[in-house]
């Protein structure tokens, strides 16, 4: 049976609510890791047929547990058999931009499979100069929900049909 890891860190969570439908829409043994916990580090990835991580960008940057997570593991991802990379962000138009600078370069190589998963503006999760930001600099009046779900969807039947076929 198919084994999954799928790694991520989440600052309001947006990406955990991604993560959790990806993770219904996946076969085999889901294993869902959040890089924020103190535990994460002592997962084996070498455990896993194919490893799932993203994260959400906050201010230009993915989260600080996301990066340390590809770096220190980077020679064991580059070994596993399939590798699928994801953020959740604002700007949809800069997507693959933001996720190219929020992974390693060998990591980017590596993904067979790369998403964009959408975004989440709560306002109420948020404090006031966070909020102030979201106004300021994204034109955010009121909260609003734009998780891609077929964006999600699709990048789970890609990373299942690319196992089946190198399987």
């Amino acid at each position: 049976m198919m084994k999954t890891l799928i790694a991520y860190a989440s600052k309001h969570g947006t990406a955990k609510k991604a993560v959790e439908k990806l993770a219904e829409e996946l076969t085999g043994d889901i294993v869902i890791l959040n890089l924020e916990d103190k535990s994460a580090s002592k997962t084996r990835i070498e455990d896993f047929d194919r490893i799932i991580i993203g994260g959400s960008i906050y201010i230009g940057k993915i989260q600080k547990s996301v990066r340390k997570f590809c770096e220190s593991n980077q020679e064991k991802l580059l070994n596993v058999k399939k590798l699928g990379l994801f953020i959740c962000c604002g700007s949809e138009e800069k997507d693959m931009e933001q996720l190219a600078n929020s992974f390693p370069d060998k990591l980017i190589e590596k993904a067979q499979v790369k998403g964009y998963f959408g975004y989440e503006y709560d306002l109420k999760k948020v404090g006031f100069i966070q909020r102030t930001m979201l106004k300021k600099a994204a034109g955010v009046e009121e909260s609003e929900s734009n998780i891609k779900y077929d964006n999600i969807s699709k990048f789970a039947e890609e990373i299942e049909r690319d196992m089946e076929l190198n399987s």
